[in-house]
């Protein structure tokens, strides 16, 4: 059991680094305009992880070797790493639903800004188990070639007691 509330656990960053391929922000943009953008790709994240489409959501993710994901305290240095790690745990989900309880976004620059969000998800194994976790994310967002893309996605997930 504890692998899967894992797995679960696994699944929900990458929702937090959702974003909508079309959301674009002219360099300058705004706070408000940059705020809608970034919860816009932020929402099209978390329709691909839904969906289960684990490539589409990672189009949203920037390559890096500094730590792409760290996630209760597991460090993947890359955007591959992050990758694989959540394909392999997708072979054994059919279906995945998240609720926010909140959502902020803080625009640090022009191109620049700090998503920190709350939340839950449910999990459904391909055995039919359904799995709930309460969890936190931070996602670092810069805006490359007029689109928003995650940088860095940082998730935790409370023991249970």
């Amino acid at each position: 059991m504890r692998t899967v509330v894992r797995v679960v656990i696994l699944l929900l960053m990458p929702s937090l680094l959702a974003g909508a391929a079309t959301a674009q922000t002219a360099q300058g943009g705004t706070p408000k305009s940059v705020e809608e953008a970034v919860l816009a790709v932020a929402a099209d994240m978390e329709r691909a992880a839904a969906s289960g489409d684990v490539d589409r959501l990672f189009s949203f993710m920037l390559d890096t070797d500094k730590g792409s994901i760290i996630q209760n305290g597991e460090f993947m240095a890359t955007r591959q790493d992050a990758l694989q790690r959540v394909k392999n745990n997708f072979l054994r989900v059919s279906k995945v639903e998240y609720r926010w309880n909140r959502q902020h976004v803080t625009v640090l620059a022009p191109d620049v800004a700090l998503l920190t969000a709350q939340g839950e998800s449910t999990a459904t194994t391909t055995e039919g188990q359904v799995f709930t976790a309460p969890f936190a994310q931070t996602v670092v967002f810069v805006l490359k070639d007029g689109r928003w893309k995650a940088i860095h996605g940082h998730q935790s997930s409370p023991q249970r007691r």
